[in-house]
This record gives C-alpha cells, structure tokens and sequence, in this order.
C-alpha cells in the first residue's frame, strides 16, 4: 500500500471517527442521524473557519482574524458537549455560535458573509424539525443579511471585500451545502435500506412465529387423536374388559406425558418469541429416543405397528435439545400415520464421519418422486394418514428449518405403496470423548 493510500485510509477513519461522536449502540435513528449531521456541520465550519483565520492574518485582517478563531474554537465545544451525551446542547450552540459569528462577519465585511448566513438557513432546516424554530431562525437571518446593507453608513468598520475574495467565498459556500445534501441524502438512503431490512426481518419473525403456532398444534393435536380414539373404542365396548383397565393405564401414561410435552413446548416456544434460536447443549440420544417412542405407544398400538430401535448407546448430540424432541416426534408421527397396520418402523442412529446419522423408516403408503420434490415447501396441502389421521401440512418444513439451525440436514427417499425413510444429521459428541468446555 503507498503512503497516499495509508493517509487517504487514516483520513477517512479519522473523518468517520469524529462524524460518530457521541453516537451510542442501540441509539434511535432519528438522533443517531442528527448527532452525525451536526458533527458534520461543526468539523466542517471548524476547518473553514481556520482556513479564514490564517488567510485573514496573511491579509493583515486582525479583528476577522479574531473573529474566526474564535468561531473554529467553539466549533470544537460542539464534539464536547456530543461526547458527554448533550446532543441537544451541542445542536443550539452549534446553531447560535454559528448565527452570532457570521453576524458579526456580515456587519465587519458586509458582502462576504450573506452566502454563509443561507448556509446557516439550511443547517437550522436540517437539524431541527420544529418548524417554529425554522421560522424564527429565517426570520433571523434575514435581517442580519439586510441591517447592514441598509446602515453601512453607520457602521464605521463595516467594508466591502475584493471581488477575489468573492470569487472564494462562493465556491466555499455552495461546496458546503453540496457536502451538507449529499450527506443528508446518504443517510436517507441508508434509512431507507434500514427499513428494508427491518421489514424482511418482521417477516421472518411472523413466519416463525406462525411455526412456533403450528408446532404446539401439531404436538398436542396428534396424542389427543390417539387417546380419543382408544376412548370411542372402549365406549363403544370393541375391547374386551380384562383389557380395559390396562388401556385406561396407557391413556394416563399418554395424557402425562401430553402435559410434559406441552410444558416443554411452552418453555421452549417463551424463549423463541423473537424468532427461532437454537439454544445447543449436550445430551444423549438414545434416551431421547426411548421416551419419545413411549410417548407414541397408544397411537401405535392403535395400529398394531412396532418400532424397532438400532440406536447407538455411546452417541451424544450437541443441540437443542427441545428442537431435537420435535423433529423426532413430527418424524415418527408421521411415519405412524402414514404406515399400514401391523408393519414396522426402523429407528437407526449411528456415528458418521463425525455426525450422528439417523434415519426413520416405515412401511407405509409411500411417496411419487413430485410429492417428495414439493415435500419441504412452505406450503402443503394437510395429508391424511392410513387410518383417517389429518395433518397440519406444516410438520416437515418445521423440521427441516429446526434441523438447519442446529446446524442438520434432512433428505427423504420414497417408493410409493413400499414405505418413506427419512434420513437427517445432527451435531454429535461421544461420550468417550473429553468434554466440552
């Protein structure tokens, strides 16, 4: 990099370092662009004014000397008076500090300041938004623009500068503005894609926050069927008594962990309400497992399927563990529901290449190659299962942005009226393995 490189970088570090003094995290927008406007405003009239100042000595301009020192100096109590936080402060002696010497300035040279007063004019229109202000400080300036073109003869040191001196002033002056618009028009813009912004991340929070709604419906919907359909069964006396009281067993079994999964369900859904985070831990899979299938006993049994679990005992997920609850339970609800009676579903988990593999596989009514396409899309037609069972149409994207965000991924292979497996990853840790701090 060449030193006119470096100082060029330095320089424009060191301009957008003081453009953001006083400038706090998480600070309203509005302010945020007012405290950069007005430090803006007070770095540039700091630098111009020094310029005068030197140029007015070199011209043997004492009192203008004086004068425009003075006015570099208070520029600079603006970024004091930002830095302690005193935004409002900073902006009216900004304001008044800058009205004061550009008077003083037109009164001591009467054709010289009257470009920097307009400028003063659009500094007040940008910076305050009360328009009472705006019209109490063009009424201002106005007047000092007029007063001494009207009494210069009453103003003993009042004189008129050189036409090269114009010729300074009024490439300065509109250079000013240019920088004070088009300062302002990048902050607009960079308003406008802040809102952009904001607005794609509402509408990914309302996507989620729908999610998080069917979620609970999908969980709770589905045990309720089951149960209330063991209840039709023994009131309409389909099973024999000696059996009874070992289904009522099973239906409390089902109804407790019902109000288990929806405690969990609340809990995890209270700390996702800003979207959906994943929250990893460790744990171990195959108790995870081993509960969730005997949370779906009585749905099996309804349909006289068996589940055959292949489950590497040593294997340790690093995820959440509620998110993972829920895609095993979408996954095996599904595969009861849409498995023929008295077949059986194989749960496998195993290590690979450092994940934990896991499929589930049924022997059910099986998928076209268009349907397993259009299986993941946002939006599906709720399925019916092979005993009447009715989906939600929103269980299988639930689960593969649940996978994603724990850092999975999910595929499905399907042959129709033969069965689906579907096969995911997750994060691992053996339990051999040291642990993780």
């Amino acid at each position: 990099m060449s030193i006119f490189q470096r100082c060029w970088t330095t320089l424009v570090a060191t301009w957008k370092k003081i453009q953001y003094i006083g400038v706090q995290p998480g600070m309203a927008y509005l302010l945020n662009r007012r405290i950069r406007m007005v430090n803006l405003i007070a770095i540039t009239t700091f630098l111009i004014s020094l310029a005068y100042g030197v140029g007015n000595i070199v011209g043997g301009h004492w009192l203008l000397t004086i004068v425009d020192l003075g006015y570099a100096i208070a520029a600079l109590f603006v970024f004091q008076l930002n830095h302690r936080l005193e935004h409002r402060k900073a902006r009216v002696h900004l304001l008044i500090s800058s009205s004061v010497f550009l008077c003083v300035v037109n009164f001591l040279s009467f054709n010289i300041a009257e470009y920097y007063l307009l400028c003063v004019l659009i500094v007040s229109i940008l910076v305050f938004h009360n328009i009472w202000v705006q019209m109490i400080i063009s009424v201002c300036l106005v007047i000092a623009i007029l007063l001494p073109k009207l009494f210069v003869a009453q103003l003993p040191y009042a004189h008129a500068v050189g036409e090269d001196r114009l010729l300074v002033n009024i490439p300065i002056a509109v250079l000013f503005i240019f920088i004070l618009v088009r300062h302002f028009k990048s902050v607009q813009q960079q308003y406008q894609e802040q809102i952009k912004q904001q607005h794609i991340h509402l509408e990914e929070l309302n996507r989620d926050k729908e999610q998080l709604f069917a979620i609970v419906a999908h969980d709770i919907r589905s045990p309720l069927i089951a149960t209330t359909q063991i209840l039709q069964l023994v009131s309409e006396d389909q099973i024999p008594a000696q059996q009874q009281k070992k289904i009522l067993q099973q239906i409390n079994a089902q109804l407790t962990s019902l109000t288990d999964n929806v405690d969990n369900l609340l809990h995890w859904s209270s700390q996702n309400l800003q979207g959906l985070v994943s929250r990893p831990s460790l744990f171990p899979l195959a108790p995870l497992i081993r509960q969730i299938v005997g949370s779906m006993k009585a749905q099996m049994q309804a349909k006289s399927i068996s589940i055959e679990l292949i489950v590497d005992a040593q294997l340790t997920l690093y995820a959440d563990i509620e998110q993972t609850r829920i895609v095993f339970r979408n996954l095996l609800s599904n595969a009861i529901k849409f498995s023929y009676v008295s077949t059986q579903i194989v749960v496998t988990a195993v290590e690979q290449d450092a994940i934990a593999a896991i499929s589930i596989e049924d022997q059910g009514v099986g998928m076209s190659a268009k349907q397993v396409n259009e299986l993941f899309n946002q939006i599906q037609r709720p399925a019916y299962g092979t005993s009447g069972e009715r989906g939600t149409g929103l269980g299988l994207v639930l689960v593969r942005n649940l996978l994603e965000i724990n850092g999975g991924h999910i595929t499905v292979s399907s042959k129709e009226k033969k069965g689906t497996t579907f096969s995911f990853d997750l994060p691992l840790l053996r339990l051999a393995d040291e642990p993780v701090s």
